[in-house]
């Protein structure tokens, strides 16, 4: 969730579309009727450690890996799940006389898509890889290194209980030995994680951007870059661009021009302008396209979001960053000329020699683009970024009496600056997002919203003769100020960041964990009296079990239970909701025995006839449809 509210704070900022979209491109079924429970297999996932050598030698650090394989259809969610409630997966290696184990890497998660909500999963073969360190005093011989492995598994249809399995990697230590698994350890290409194609619609798509494009095809190519030209457009009202416009234009288009004259040069410019943009965005994207895989890596991360804080501090003005004035001297001298010629070697200048306002914003994009990995987008981002950039330069070229319409220099343009400096800001708390926790990603945001707004005029007074760039400051100001207190407001309620938990001192409905409100079907959380209830008045019963844990729970509860037909066929049973959030626990035992249930899943829902007798055992997501045909089935 606050993800997303750090996506829409971007959108307030107006940075290019490809920060801000969240992706969503693999969708699970849920449609599916299952059978018995004896369908699911027994074993839906095999962890197996591998050493990356026969034997390892004392006093050197070694490669090892955990691989993990899921039967078809099958997936279990990533080290850090963007639910707070899923179980993440989590490897722990113990350390035992002279061998430790360090440096655990999980490789980029795919996605899925359950109803609205994205997960972050690992899908088909997945491999966990980690150093391990001998010391020199080790003797040879054979080791057994603890490794203990927590996971829950899930399909398109039903979750398992979390559980962690105890396992042990040994390890041989003597001379260097032979290579081996070289399928594991000779892998240089990012490993491949998205579910398998059974749950899977298709694979993650490789950026944010094609995201976009994917899903929502020519609108999605508009937003992106439609965004990128109108950031572009109010950089060139930056202290360091503004005023230059009209001098610049002069340089290569003269004094004296006819209108058709000034436009044809003015062209050139911006279009040589943009075509150095785009070939920086592609150079960036083909040398960067590995940092995808290195994203899930948090000291990369850090780097990537102190760059952007560095960029930020220049754009308050705290330093300069720029071409080094020699440099502009050389090409500034080079550029000159005149006509389309000396145009065009002055767009390839103003690309090359960035105006301090200008650079690090445009360091910044490039830097995204490069996470990208997309070398055509990368390419139009930036080219069209810099149209919107040179967009003034073409009209006060072609329209030479048009400098007189624009407003004159003067403070107004260094308040654009430092608004681009808490977009960069807002840049690095996106990228560090998925190292830290939710709640002080929240925090985070809000501090700076709430500083924007203090410090960009949301709260300074307006009198009746302000003008509209002053309204506007105040508009965008109040705005990030509302949004910053709902951050910190409902991180200190809900998280329990200062006061305790809202769970622990708002009133509960009983069924809270579920995550919906109950308003269609009146369910007894309570399993003996349910059942007492239903043997009273001579009614058939429906038993929905479900865990704080289950994504597949959730589904169930809000397509199907929340269905208003549904809840019609259900008014003649009685409706139990009995949490099983333990498959080893005396509930869970307990209820299993009681109805004959040989394994644990969730969701599973039972029909029971008036008689009292199992009619029906559901396993998974039933559609509303389904739901309703079978419960037409129980009297």
């Amino acid at each position: 969730m606050f993800s997303k509210i750090v996506l829409t704070a971007l959108i307030v900022f107006l940075i290019p579309a490809s920060l801000f979209l969240t992706s969503g491109d693999i969708v699970l079924a849920q449609d599916d009727l299952f059978g018995g429970l004896s369908d699911e297999p027994a074993k839906v996932v095999t962890l197996t450690p591998l050493a990356s050598a026969s034997s390892f030698q004392a006093g050197a650090t070694h490669d090892a890996a955990l691989l993990i394989t899921m039967e078809p259809g099958w997936h279990i969610n990533s080290d850090k799940p963007y639910q707070d409630w899923l179980i993440p997966a989590e490897l722990k290696i113990d350390s035992i006389k002279g061998i430790r184990a360090h440096s655990i890497i999980y490789p980029q998660p795919g996605a899925a898509l359950l109803m609205e909500e994205r997960m972050s999963v690992f899908g088909d073969s997945t491999i966990v890889r980690f150093k391990i360190d001998i010391d020199d005093d080790v003797a040879e011989g054979e080791y057994e290194l603890p490794i203990h492995f927590r996971y829950q598994p899930c399909n398109d249809k039903s979750c398992l209980a979390p559980e962690t399995e105890d396992m042990v990697l040994l390890v041989t230590v003597g001379e260097g030995g032979r290579a081996i698994h070289p399928e594991v350890f000779a892998v240089t290409a990012p490993v491949d994680n998205t579910p398998n194609k059974s749950v899977a619609a298709e694979a993650e798509p490789e950026s944010d951007l094609q995201r976009l494009i994917d899903k929502h095809g020519f609108w999605g190519y508009l937003a992106a870059l439609g965004i990128a030209f109108i950031t572009g457009l109010l950089l060139s009202f930056s202290p360091c661009t503004y005023p230059m416009i009209p001098i610049t234009v002069s340089v290569f288009a003269g004094r004296e021009r006819s209108l058709w004259q000034g436009f044809v040069l003015s062209l050139f410019y911006v279009g040589s302008m943009a075509v150095m943009y785009g070939i920086m965005g592609l150079i960036v994207s083909l040398v960067g396209g590995v940092f995808g895989a290195w994203l899930s890596s948090p000291p990369v991360v850090i780097g990537i979001a102190v760059v952007f804080v560095i960029f930020s501090l220049s754009m308050f003005g705290l330093y300069n960053l720029q071409v080094p004035a020699a440099l502009q001297s050389k090409l500034g001298t080079a550029g000159r000329g005149g006509g389309v010629i000396g145009s065009i070697i002055l767009g390839i200048v103003a690309a090359l020699v960035v105006s301090p306002c200008v650079g690090p914003f445009v360091a910044g994009i490039l830097l995204y683009v490069a996470t990208s990995g997309s070398p055509a987008l990368g390419f139009l981002v930036l080219f069209v970024f810099a149209l919107g950039l040179g967009t003034l330069f073409l009209i006060i070229g072609t329209f030479s009496s048009a400098v007189s319409s624009l407003p004159g220099a003067g403070g107004w343009m260094e308040s654009v600056k430092k608004f681009f400096g808490f977009v960069l800001l807002l840049m690095a708390i996106y990228f560090v997002r998925t190292i830290i926790p939710a709640s002080v990603t929240a925090v985070l945001t809000g501090l700076l919203l709430l500083a924007f707004a203090v410090f960009g005029g949301g709260l300074d007074r307006l009198s009746s003769d302000s003008g509209m760039f002053l309204r506007l400051k105040k508009f965008l100001g109040i705005l990030a100020f509302l949004i910053g207190i709902y951050l910190l407001l409902g991180t200190i309620i809900s998280g329990g960041l200062i006061l305790p938990p809202a769970s622990e001192w708002l009133p509960s409905s009983g069924t809270a964990g579920v995550g919906e409100k109950r308003e269609l079907i009146p369910w007894e959380t309570d399993l003996e009296t349910g059942l007492t209830h239903a043997r009273t008045e001579g009614k058939p019963v429906l038993i929905d079990t479900w865990a704080t844990w289950c994504a597949n729970c959730k589904v169930l509860d809000k397509i199907t239970f929340g269905n208003p037909d549904v809840a019609a066929a259900m008014k003649r049973f009685v409706p139990i909701k009995v949490q099983l959030e333990k498959s080893d626990s005396e509930i869970t035992k307990d209820f299993k025995g009681r109805f004959g249930l040989k394994q644990f899943s969730l969701p599973t829902t039972l029909l029971i006839g008036s008689d009292g007798s199992v009619k029906k055992i559901l396993r998974g997501v039933v559609g509303p449809a389904d739901m309703i045909d079978e419960l037409k089935k129980i009297n």
